[in-house]
């Protein structure tokens, strides 16, 4: 059914809890004065990502476990997905997965369908490469007191992965929203580590109050949120294999835009139709897969 002016209003009223909004009320919802904004998002058409036509394949279960963490000081599920024809033990490169707040190792090695659109990709002569992802907490992939979640990406997973089998001499990383931050962060604290970093809807904020208008456990203070601000470390990014990707309804994309303003390269960032969802993440996922096989494999 077409979405009318009138039917617009409607649900906007209803989501608002306002009867009668008008047009100054839609204008007010579309600047978040008023909620409602991602019901106009949806309604408008914002968050309608052109789904993307590459071929998906089988992906195989996901191998688990868990390791005793220093370095966040408890137990730390983590997950590995292989690309069809390939096992445990299998010297692949490694693409790390850093998931979203409130989410896990799990999630993380799911997320955009990338394992369908690898598997989907290996017949066209795409390298294979394993996705492997740890669970970080909610803490956005930082150091907070007695946990820290980059430490164990890098000191104590990478190393697990290398017992394992898998060539930690090559190695991509990759998240989305909190995951997208963290993936942006790790390739700034370890700047030779990573061949491609890829960020999909990044979860950056303007400023602490912002960060702890959505989550108050992102950044214990206004002094950490500045010491872990990669908006402020823009420059920084200079020679580093990123690439980000966002949809322009996304409400992280304003932050993501000062951030691409202030880079050395502005045309690492990608903003297109979409929101914070995974229609927007598998629309980008392909390029994505292909652009971490090319760089592992080169």
């Amino acid at each position: 059914m077409p979405v009318t002016r009138r039917r617009l209003l409607q649900s906007l009223g209803a989501a608002v809890g306002v009867t009668g909004l008008g047009a100054g009320g839609l204008a007010l919802v579309d600047a978040e004065v008023l909620p409602g904004r991602s019901v106009l998002n949806h309604a408008l058409g914002r968050c309608a990502a052109r789904p993307s036509d590459a071929p998906r394949g089988a992906a195989q279960p996901p191998v688990t476990g868990s390791f005793r963490s220093a370095a966040r000081r408890r137990e730390v599920a983590f997950a590995i997905s292989y690309p069809p024809g390939y096992a445990p033990g299998a010297e692949l490169p490694v693409c790390l997965a850093l998931h979203g707040y409130a989410a896990d190792a799990g999630t993380a090695v799911a997320a955009a369908r990338y394992p369908e659109f690898l598997a989907g990709a290996l017949p066209d002569g795409v390298a294979p490469f394993a996705l492997a992802a740890p669970d970080g907490g909610n803490g956005y992939w930082h150091l907070h007191a007695g946990d820290d979640p980059l430490g164990m990406l890098v000191g104590e997973f990478l190393p697990l992965l290398a017992a394992r089998g898998l060539r930690t001499d090559r190695v991509a990383v990759a998240g989305w929203s909190m995951g997208g931050y963290g993936a942006l962060l790790a390739a700034l604290t370890h700047r030779d580590r990573f061949r491609a970093v890829v960020a999909t809807s990044p979860a950056i904020f303007h400023s602490y109050d912002d960060a702890r208008g959505v989550n108050a456990g992102a950044f214990d203070s206004a002094d950490e949120w500045a010491r872990y601000d990669v908006t402020a470390r823009a420059r920084e990014f200079a020679g580093l294999p990123v690439r980000i990707a966002i949809g322009a309804a996304d409400p992280f994309a304003p932050a993501v835009r000062t951030l691409r303003d202030r880079l050395p390269d502005p045309g690492v960032v990608a903003i297109g139709t979409g929101c914070h969802d995974n229609d927007y993440w598998a629309s980008v996922a392909p390029e994505q897969v292909r652009a971490i096989s090319a760089a592992l494999a080169g």
